[in-house]
Parts: C-alpha cells; sequence; structure tokens
C-alpha cells in the first residue's frame, strides 16, 4: 500500500492536455472552500540547467536538433548521462521551495507539473529510454507517489497536436511515457479529448469530492 503524505495534487500528461486549465480553476474553488493553496509547476526548461543550457549553445556549440523543441538544441550523446545529472540536481531547490515546504505549512500544492512531467522531459530532450531505470528518475517517481493526489490529464494525440506547439513525434514519444507512468501511478485519469474545460473542471470536482480533498 502506498503512504501518501504530502498535501500536493500532482496533474501530469503530455503538452496540450488541459493541466493549466484545470489548476487555475481549480485555484478558483479552492477559494469557495476557504482553502489555503497555490499553483506551482517545475520542469527541466525552467531550472538552473536551463541557463546552462543557452549559455553552452552560445559558448560551445551544442548540436543544433530538435531534441529540445524550445532551445532547439541536442544533447551530444557523449553528455547525456552528465546532462541528466545537471537536470536532477538543479531541480531540487525547486521540489524544495515550489512543493515540499508550502505543502508541510499547510498549503495545498496544485502541481500543474511535477516529477513527473521532469523525468518525461529529460528522457526526451536526452534522447535516453534507459533514463526511466537511473536513479535519480526512480527517486523522483517515488516522490511523485507520496503526493495526496495523482491525476493523469490526457488527450487523443490528433487534439493534443491541435492545442500544442509539440511536434508529432515528441508528442507520440511523451503519449507512450505518459501511459506507462499512469499505469504505473495508478493515477485517476481524465480525458480531456472530448470534454469542454468546465466539463473536465467538473470531472475532477466531483473526483476531489468523493476522496474528500477539501
Amino acid at each position: 500500500m502506498t503512504i501518501r503524505f504530502m498535501a500536493i495534487i500532482c496533474f501530469f500528461g503530455p503538452d496540450g492536455s488541459g493541466k493549466s486549465t484545470l489548476t487555475k480553476g481549480l485555484l478558483e474553488l479552492s477559494k469557495s472552500h476557504n482553502v489555503k493553496c497555490k499553483v506551482s509547476w517545475m520542469r527541466g526548461t525552467h531550472t538552473v540547467a536551463s541557463f546552462l543550457s543557452r549559455v553552452l549553445f552560445k559558448q560551445y556549440s551544442i548540436e543544433g536538433g530538435s531534441d529540445n523543441p524550445f532551445q532547439n538544441i541536442r544533447i551530444p550523446s557523449r553528455m547525456r548521462r552528465i546532462w541528466q545529472i545537471i537536470e536532477f540536481f538543479s531541480t531540487l531547490p525547486v521540489l524544495l521551495l515550489r512543493f515540499v515546504i508550502p505543502s508541510f505549512l499547510g498549503s495545498f500544492v496544485l502541481a500543474e507539473r511535477f516529477v513527473v512531467d521532469f523525468v518525461v522531459w529529460v528522457s526526451q530532450i536526452t534522447n535516453d529510454d534507459n533514463y526511466l531505470n537511473r536513479f535519480d528518475a526512480k527517486f523522483l517517481l517515488a516522490l511523485a507517489r507520496r503526493a495526496q493526489i495523482v491525476v493523469y490529464v490526457t488527450a487523443s494525440l490528433e487534439k493534443l497536436a491541435e492545442r500544442s506547439k509539440i511536434n508529432l513525434q515528441m508528442l507520440r514519444g511523451q503519449l507512450h511515457l505518459y501511459d506507462s507512468f499512469a499505469f504505473a501511478l495508478d493515477a485517476y485519469k481524465l480525458d480531456t479529448t472530448l470534454r469542454t474545460a468546465d466539463e473536465s473542471l467538473n470531472e475532477i470536482t466531483n473526483f476531489f469530492t468523493v476522496k474528500n480533498v477539501w
């Protein structure tokens, strides 16, 4: 049996699935329940690693490519493990300040992007399927299991491509990884393909009511 103790509601899923819209809606609803709540997010591109990638790209000409769609870089194969370690350590203060400390201080943290999204991100930008078996990836996924609620937000590949700016190949890879993690984490699945934003929000709030979240 998984022991969950942090007041974190973990949303994860591919780009364009609707995580941001859901967390914003829930933040507004939390006010009517007089619940202290905040939205937090994390991803490799928002950490120290992002700054390093920009500097290295300009100064040392890291290979151009599509592994990182936001910075148009590709991490050379000889640097991939080093880069994964940089990503991991650069995200630890983000985890502590944005998620762990607020949850222990009495806030519900709506994690718009959390460690699952980070692991998928690093696996994709380093083009390393074996990353999921690394210690750092396993450590972060174990942290996801400590969240109070874990919700997988997804949609069809066609709908995701319509909503996001990510190329189809990357989205297909994301879906494959996220589907696997959703099963492993026993996450509640919300498919937004045929739902409006309000319908998706209503489903989540009904689920929260059943789970007595607040």
